[in-house]
């Protein structure tokens, strides 16, 4: 292949009259008739692909296998092609999509193109995938740097085959914001890494850069942690025309490595400081990379966002790092006049796919390498060891470093070398620190542990069960630092030295799944002689990260175990699905499932043992010799998550569920003499070393006709249904139950008894609203909300030092306060004309309303209803950000005391800090405000560990006086934090349920006082992610006790609010705009205010923020306006709503996602900022609202970074 980087783009043809030839039919998305009338316009127009496909069938998948530009750079300055759920408006219209949404819902990039690049075609066999069925909409945005004086006609056509292609095509965006570039210089770097946002690896194949004028050069490299190695895979300047350019050879990017991007300035000439903004005098620093990989494999829109590894990765890139690519002047000239004629007509990837399949030494189609998968074995015996003494439980182990020093295996196949004449069972666990290091070492491991940190069993043997193999793709992982430990439980002493072991077979070829283990497991039972049916049951909520799919199963009991079974128990549906059932008298091996059973997080997984001891005079425990009991079920599961690997379940967390389980469940298997006499060893024969056992093929006690099939040998899985889709099909069978479906209330959702109310709020309130921010409850009951009107916060917002990047002398022309009753009528509004973008609201006890704005900098404090829309209160300065005790940046949300004498705020997106505040109230009405303390401090982008009083942006405030505790809502770091009302720190609240980012939290003291806290979307691509959820924690606990959600699932939650009696819960969303009443069904509590005639106004003047030790006089009246009406005869409501109507209606979007059946996507890009345990985090800083889809619409500044969206 030639050394230049670009061989194909020698010469460059006129982008606007593309030449590419081609028969294949394709889908013409043309502007129709956009007509910017001022500088940086982005205008966007959507198309129906249904309307424009050729296909015969028009909900056909369409299959994007090439883009032909029609634009020209004098006219539009950049363009990017989206797949959205809903766009903002009808195909046909062109409307704003930079200072309003591009769509309702999801939105991913497809393609994008600027300075007069050329046609594009994919390499073969790789396309890009439109399903109308999931999303049928595409949207042409253009960023015309000026007005012009004619309507434009720019577009993009997509060639298309409705044949499917071999291989899948994505995008993946690194992106830099928050960059600062001085004058005058001429070396300034911006840089992004992370690892790979993807557990499967990715084939990359061409990349693509994007700045301004200041940037001559963009690289990308693959930085390996084990060889601590940096390979370039992208180089290109940001000056010549923006095309994908053909890497210089197919790159296989693997999980765990780490992608790193360096934008380079040169700033000499240039006498003012430029910023990462959205206006073609601003900066940008984004590198895009297409790969493909096997569909479904992935998301087909991935994102890398700052430095999520550390500025280490970025220190250690190489020395030429920032060297511009060699001169092309006609490049250069074609980027500004597409009437400069290089000669290539088209960038073809063809090639470079054809040179890599010649010069590969490995079997490859189309770039995707497919290595050769090393196998090698592993004896895991006992050193000649001789118990001595009856009930030894003796361990062995061995470090993975000693196997492979280099390389991480995966386990895939397990067999005994013993008999259970010998052994009475073996298990096989990995872990960090065992008790003895040494190879060869043994110890005493029932008065001693495994290990000295936590062990994680990995296989289980008993009975002269048969070996056990995993599926394709499927393995138990182990890292270099990981040691295997081998226990053996010997029932009586031995008089010969004993090597009786565990045969393992290792790969070193990454699997696509993760294996694991869930064990349920009884601690202790009385199980009285003489008696039949004697129940020890188990059952817990799965906490687990990602569903896992359960492919086998193994019971263990003694002698009196009859029968073991386990179930799946679904509190959204109410059914019970079986699991497993075994008779652990049996060969306890890993006996395959019928069908993998996917188990979704939340979801109750439930045991019980049947014992009898009929015969048996002595009362039997719970216990570790072989004449005692247990009670075990081990569940082997594959995952998507590496975290997953090893839960255990004890006793019973919910005893009520224990009188529900189906009937069947302690009914025995029929018998089967020759799995007893194999159990008994009367026909067991030593596996030795080279010799091969069948595997395992038990029909479990089926009939023969019905025998389970066992796990297939790699690549021959008999694992064939997709992880995440459950058939729900299992064949009755004698003895078997497939599913029991107990009463279901429709209504109820998952986890708690609210639901959500019918139809609230009515049509002309759900008119009015903008983006929502806030809510809360007045003491009537009502619900107050406050919302964005016609604005919304994308990356024009707020400039690089935080301040407000829109005009400051146009506020928001709607009202933005509402109070809606119970029946969702909206009887006061107010707030017109005052803010600029709203944040959180508070109702204290005395009814007056807390707001912050973010825009503003500001809090205020007005009373009930808004009054004379006075403020009592207002602290910070108006448009001006700091941290000193005169200003916030921008402030998130304030909790009030129940005598309303003291107060919080969280100064959330810049400073990350709370404040307290004393008020004193003078008979004058004036306000008296005095600091009282702060504390907290920034988790920053680079923190390594989350300690106490470290925030990622304190977002929301509870206030439990109750408990003296007031808790955080830990946005980024996706928890929450009590402190003292001194500040001190008690306690942080992470269930692993819990998404990566945590929203709001609002407390009842009711239940003996409940926490709920809401969480966000994600920032990861895994389609089985967390999706946004309500949580109900105990705060005497601090565990999860329930969880809520609404129809469809919750898309972008911001705030929520609960009722003082824990009986109604409101959440708003951004996007869609839309508010949410769920009930439990009780009674309110709130008393009915009395119907005034008119609303009182309260005069006062703005009180200002001073120094701590100051007060600060407010010359403010304190009267207390009248309730607002709530019984008013609903032709009056209705009119009044009308009168007030000011929005058009809104539409209701869907969670951002890919083309794919998962409306979610992330393949765990993580919590995406300082989350060391579950991922990485994205660095936010253009602090737009949090939405998913949010982050992709920073897009329309090509991209200026999805942020710390409020």
């Amino acid at each position: 292949m030639s050394s230049l980087l670009l061989p194909m783009l020698v010469g460059l043809s006129l982008a606007g009259e593309p030449t590419m030839p081609s028969t294949s039919p394709s889908l013409d998305l043309v502007m129709p008739g956009a007509k910017p009338n001022m500088d940086d316009s982005y205008l966007c127009s959507s198309f129906d692909v249904t309307k424009l496909s050729q296909a015969t069938d028009p909900q056909s998948e369409l299959h994007v296998t090439g883009f032909v530009p029609k634009a020209d750079a004098q006219k539009a300055h950049h363009m990017l092609l989206y797949s959205c759920d809903e766009p903002n408006e009808k195909p046909g219209v062109v409307y704003d999509c930079l200072h309003h949404s591009m769509c309702r819902g999801g939105q991913s990039i497809m393609f994008a193109w600027a300075k007069n690049a050329p046609p594009t075609t994919l390499p073969p066999g790789v396309s890009f995938n439109i399903n109308p069925a999931q999303r049928k909409y595409l949207v042409l945005q253009i960023h015309y740097a000026h007005p012009l004086q004619e309507e434009d006609n720019t577009g993009l056509s997509l060639t298309y085959q409705v044949d499917p292609t071999t291989y899948t095509a994505g995008i993946l965006l690194m992106v830099k914001g928050g960059l600062t570039i001085p004058p005058n210089t001429p070396v300034v770097h911006g840089d992004v890494n992370c690892r790979l946002p993807s557990d499967t690896p990715l084939n990359m194949f061409a990349f693509r850069t994007h700045a301004h004028s200041l940037s001559p050069v963009i690289t990308g490299y693959v930085y390996n942690e084990e060889g601590h190695k940096y390979r370039e895979i992208a180089r290109g300047s940001p000056q010549w025309p923006q095309a994908f350019y053909p890497m210089k050879k197919v790159q296989t990017v693997s999980p765990g490595e780490i992608l790193t991007a360096r934008c380079t300035y040169n700033s000499t000439g240039v006498n003012h400081v430029t910023n990462i903004g959205s206006t073609a005098g601003d900066e940008m620093c984004n590198l895009y990379i297409m790969f493909f990989t096997k569909p479904g494999k992935v998301a087909d829109y991935l994102m890398c966002a700052n430095e999520q590894e550390g500025p280490a990765i970025s220190r250690g890139l190489p020395s030429d790092s920032d060297k511009p690519p060699a001169a092309m002047p006609e490049l250069e000239a074609h980027a500004m006049d597409s009437s400069v004629k290089t000669g290539s007509q088209e960038i073809n990837y063809a090639d470079l796919f054809k040179e890599e399949q010649q010069q590969s030494t490995t079997k490859k189609k189309g770039g995707l390498e497919e290595a050769t998968i090393r196998t090698a074995y592993f004896n895991l015996t006992m050193p000649g060891v001789t118990p001595t003494r009856q009930d030894d439980y003796l361990c062995t182990g061995i470090s993975m470093s000693n196997l492979e020093p280099v390389r991480r295996l995966w386990a895939v196949e397990f067999s005994a070398l013993s008999t259970g004449n010998q052994a009475h069972h073996m298990i096989v666990s990995k872990c960090k620190n065992p008790v003895k290091t040494v190879e060869g070492g043994t110890w005493d491991c029932r008065h001693h542990a495994m290990c000295r940190d936590s062990s994680k069993i990995m296989f289980a043997w008993a009975k002269h069960a048969a070996p056990t193999e995993l599926p394709g793709d499927v393995g138990f992982k182990l890292e270099k630092d990981d040691y295997l430990v081998l226990q053996v439980h010997y029932v009586n002493p031995l008089l010969t030295p004993d090597h009786s072991g565990i045969r393992m077979r290792f790969v070193d070829n990454s699997p696509k799944y993760t294996a694991g283990m869930y064990l349920l497991l009884r601690s202790q039972l009385a199980i009285p002689p003489d008696t039949t049916g004697i129940h020890g049951d188990v059952n817990c909520q799965a906490k687990i990260r990602s569903p896992i799919h359960v492919f086998a199963y193994r019971t263990h009991a003694h002698t009196l175990g009859s029968v073991i079974t386990g179930y799946r128990y679904s509190p959204h549906t109410q059914e019970w699905r079986l699991l497993a059932k075994g008779n652990p008298n049996w060969p306890q091996a890993f006996y395959p499932m019928q069908t993998t059973m996917t188990v979704n997080p939340g979801e109750i997984l439930a045991a019980r043992c049947t014992y009898n001891t009929t015969g048996h005079h002595t009362p039997t425990k719970i216990g570790a010799t072989g004449g005692d009991e247990m009670c075990n079920l081990y569940l082997m599961f594959y995952t998507l998550s590496t975290q997953d690997d090893f839960i255990v379940c004890v006793d019973e967390q919910n005893p009520g569920l224990t009188s529900q389980l189906p009937p069947g469940n302690d009914l025995p298997l029929p018998p089967n003499p020759a799995l007893e006499h194999k159990a008994a060893g009367q026909e067991a024969s030593l596996v030795s070393a080279g010799q091969e056992a069948s595997l395992v093929s038990y029909s479990n006690g089926l009939p023969v006709a019905d025998t389970v099939p066992s796990p297939a040998k790699k690549g021959d899985s008999s694992v064939k249904k997709r992880p995440g889709v459950d058939n729900g099909s299992v064949k009755k069978k004698p003895g078997v139950e497939p599913i029991y479906a107990g009463p279901r209330d429709s209504k109820a959702l998952p986890g708690s008894d609210l639901s959500v109310v019918p139809n609230w709020p009515n049509k002309e309130t759900e008119d009015r609203l903008g983006q929502l921010s806030g809510v809360a409850i007045d003491i009537y009951g009502n619900a107050i909300i406050f919302h964005r009107g016609d604005r919304t916060w994308n990356g024009m917002t707020f400039k690089g030092d935080d301040t407000y990047g829109l005009e400051k002398d146009k506020p928001i022309p709607q009202d933005t306060i509402l109070t809606v009753n119970a029946t969702g009528h909206t009887v006061n509004s107010w707030g017109k004309n005052m803010f600029f973008l709203p944040h959180m609201i508070t109702v204290d006890k005395k009814n007056n309303i807390w707001l912050t704005d973010v825009a503003l900098h500001q809090v205020f404090k007005f009373p009930p209803y808004g009054g004379d829309h006075v403020p009592l209160i207002v602290l910070g300065e108006r448009f001006v950000p700091g941290s000193d005790d005169k200003h916030y940046c921008k402030p998130t949300a304030v909790a009030v005391s129940e005598d309303t004498n003291s107060f919080y705020v969280s100064d959330g997106y810049c400073n990350s800090r709370i404040i307290k505040y004393g008020v004193t109230v003078q008979p004058t009405g004036e306000h008296d405000v005095k600091k009282l303390f702060e504390w907290g401090k920034g988790s920053g982008p680079f923190t390594v560990k989350k300690g106490p009083n470290s925030f990622n942006i304190p977002h929301g405030l509870a206030l439990a006086e109750d408990r003296s505790e007031i808790c955080v809502a830990d946005r980024e770091n996706g928890r929450v934090q009590c402190f003292s009302l001194d500040g001190d720190f008690t306690r942080s609240i992470q269930p692993q349920e819990f998404g990566s980012r945590i929203f709001s939290v609002a407390y009842t003291s009711a239940n003996g006082g409940q926490l709920h806290a809401v969480s966000g979307p994600e920032f990861s691509l895994n389609p089985w992610g967390k999706k946004p959820t309500g949580y109900i924690v105990s705060m005497e606990s601090g565990e999860l006790s329930g969880s809520w959600n609404v129809p469809g699932g919750l898309q972008n939650p911001h705030d929520v609010a609960v009722s003082a009696d824990g009986s109604i819960v409101y959440v708003v969303e951004l996007n869609p705009f839309k508010v949410w009443k769920l009930t439990n069904g009780a009674p309110q509590s709130a008393p009915l205010p009395p119907l005034p005639d008119t609303v009182l106004s309260t005069h006062g003047q703005p009180a200002h923020n001073l120094a701590i030790e100051q007060l600060v006089p407010a010359n403010m009246n304190s009267s207390v306006v009248l309730a607002a009406a709530i019984s008013v005869p609903l032709t009056l409501l209705v009119a009044l709503c009308l009168a007030w109507r000011r929005c058009r209606k809104k539409g209701k979007g869907t969670m951002p996602g890919t083309t794919s059946k998962s409306k979610y996507k992330d393949w765990n890009v993580g919590d995406i900022l300082g989350r060391n345990k579950d991922g990485f985090k994205q660095v936010n800083t253009d602090e737009r609202d949090g939405m998913l889809d949010d982050d992709s619409e920073s897009e329309v500044e090509e991209f200026s970074i999805p942020a710390n969206h409020a």
